[in-house]
């Protein structure tokens, strides 16, 4: 509301006329035009208002927040900024939810188009969705609100904001496979770093450099980046030290470099196991277990990923550690279906969004279920894949060639389902 409109509120909750409210400060009929906006509030007027209004409140006995003189001046717009920061910004931190911050972000987006408000409430805004949609695997929708930011930062020179939201687009690029299109990004925000030098954003960039570099097999770069930055956090945080430690051993593996990367590895668990830190203990053994399955030592690989999935159940890569764990015990012949089966009901129970893992998990039922000739939850897992929406081609393709010369209506019908699925993806 307008400044006259929140001083004639104030009146009229407090029970008292503009003759009291002026009383030793002003004219009756300056408060009149205040309140009609036919004349601006100063601030020494703001002031002296404020402690007329705690005065007479206070004598009243009336229950209200202590008024300063800075609340009575501020303007709509003043206002507007504050209301962003309360409904938008500070909501949005604890949002998980998508139809929450979409909410949020209407909410903002209405409060943009008839405020003025702050870039860099508007920035903050923009950041706090890219993340939400990037962790929910909405990648396009975190891209749109990175474009939303640099429009932002580029009218108001904000080139530390803008470097920020190019790596968050190389981002949700490299999510999205086009790794090219990532490292070109990288490369504009770091020559946008080289103007400010902010350390924060230049180790941001060589991490994501080096899990590119690693997705796309150039190993000897990642490792470079990897050590750069091993060498810049040595003295400052020893747990970011044993996570990039963690990504080092990673690589070192993709160049079958089986034995240091072993010896990485404990040296992480011992670290890890006297700080009680349990997620990086969990994913300490399960990275020991992929290598002892690429050195064709299943019994330690299954013992390793047996310890990672009872140290940290909670973890948030808990459904995918239990999928990898079902495809190493299948090597010392042990039943996978309960460790298929826990992983699918924690994607159910966390809403989850990677649609490819809960693809796999299905796929691999589907297969011990056709081996046991287990039709009644063959066809329950059929079901769950329709409801999920998930590419299940592959999925009704085993399930059709299952029922051939047993039930040819149902192979056909499965069959038919495939290929329309098939269909339908390659048309979007």
């Amino acid at each position: 509301m307008s400044v006259g409109k929140k001083i004639k509120k104030l009146r009229n909750i407090i029970g008292v006329t503009q003759e009291e409210i002026a009383e030793g400060i002003c004219t009756k009929n300056l408060i009149s035009q205040i309140e009609n906006n036919r004349k601006k509030l100063t601030s020494n007027l703001a002031v002296g208002l404020a402690k007329n209004f705690n005065k007479i409140a206070k004598e009243k006995r009336i229950d209200i927040n202590l008024i300063t003189g800075d609340e009575l001046i501020k303007d709509e717009d003043g206002q507007a900024n504050n209301i962003f920061f309360l409904n938008i910004i500070s909501e949005l931190k604890e949002t998980k939810e998508i139809d929450k911050l979409e909410e949020k972000l209407n909410e903002g987006e209405r409060l943009i188009k008839k405020y003025n408000i702050e870039d860099s409430m508007k920035i903050h805004m923009y950041k706090l969705a890219a993340n939400i949609y990037y962790f929910k695997h909405k990648y396009n929708r975190s891209d749109e609100m990175c474009r939303n930011g640099l429009k932002v930062c580029l009218n108001s020179g904000n080139t530390l904001d803008e470097a920020s939201f190019y790596i968050n687009k190389s981002r949700n690029n490299a999510m999205r496979l086009n790794y090219a299109a990532a490292l070109e990004q990288l490369n504009f925000a770091l020559k946008l770093n080289n103007d400010i030098g902010n350390n924060e954003v230049s180790r941001r960039i060589y991490f994501n450099k080096a899990l590119i570099y690693k997705k796309i097999k150039k190993i000897n770069e990642a490792l470079k980046y990897l050590q750069i930055l091993m060498d810049q956090f040595e003295n400052e945080d020893q747990k970011k030290v044993l996570d990039l430690k963690m990504l080092y051993a990673n690589c070192l593996i993709e160049q079958n470099n089986f034995d240091e990367a072993e010896h990485e590895y404990i040296e992480i668990l011992d670290s890890a196991m006297k700080d009680n830190d349990k997620n990086l203990i969990a994913m300490a053994y399960r990275n020991l277990s992929e290598l002892y399955l690429n050195k064709k030592k299943y019994k330690d690989a299954a013992r390793s990923i047996k310890e990672s999935v009872k140290i940290n159940p909670n973890n948030s890569h808990f459904a995918e550690n239990l999928y990898f764990a079902a495809k190493v015990i299948r090597y010392i012949n042990e039943d996978t279906e309960r460790y298929l089966r826990r992983a699918l009901n924690i994607y159910n129970k966390n809403n989850g969004e990677n649609v490819d893992l809960v693809e796999k998990i299905i796929y691999e039922l589907v297969l011990i279920y056709i081996e046991r000739e287990d039709e009644e939850k063959l066809i329950l897992m059929a079901d769950k894949a329709k409801v999920l929406n998930i590419d299940y081609s592959l999925i009704y393709a085993e399930i059709g060639e299952y029922y051939r010369g047993r039930n040819e209506e149902k192979s056909i019908y499965f069959s038919k389902k495939s290929r329309e699925k098939i269909k339908q993806i390659k048309e979007t």
